[in-house]
């Protein structure tokens, strides 16, 4: 919650906090305030922290970076609910066009696109293999190329 002397913002460093972790990187967020706050982590003291485990299987370097592009969006690919659940099953998959519902925005091949679920959530986001015209075109089809490959798809 919000405290009477900050001004918010600690939802957001929880988000990037769990972004990283999931990316391998262990993160720490405590009250730089603090004398000697960095030395009593650093050395393992008792001090108030929330500590973000990372994941035991780093991320590539290419899904790093598209984790932290969102912000250069240039549309939306929604999927259906069979699309929905193998993206979010343990094993690694590309979105195929047989799994798209809907393409938003206009986009070039190789530009960044927000993936959504059946619901309008974003799931996920990546680099798309096609445009936005040829996205729209192969909708619920198969046998065609993948609309982002699994190297470069990163799920949340």
């Amino acid at each position: 919650g919000r405290s009477h002397f900050g001004r918010g913002g600690m939802i957001t460093k929880s988000r990037i906090a769990s972004k990283v972790a999931k990316e391998g990187t262990e993160v720490i967020i405590a009250n730089g305030k603090k004398d000697d706050i960095l030395l009593g982590i650093a050395f393992g003291l008792d001090v108030v922290c929330t500590r973000f485990v990372p994941s035991p299987k780093a991320v590539s370097g290419v899904k790093k970076w598209i984790s932290h592009c969102e912000g250069f969006a240039k549309g939306e690919i929604r999927v259906n609910r069979c699309a929905y659940d193998a993206l979010m099953g343990q094993t690694a998959v590309s979105l195929l066009p047989v799994g798209v519902s809907e393409v938003n925005g206009e986009f070039e091949k190789d530009d960044i696109v927000r993936i959504m679920d059946f619901q309008g959530n974003q799931v996920g986001i990546g680099k798309v293999n096609c445009d936005a015209k040829q996205a729209k075109e192969a909708i619920g089809k198969h046998g065609k190329k993948a609309v982002v490959h699994y190297d470069y798809l990163y799920i949340e």
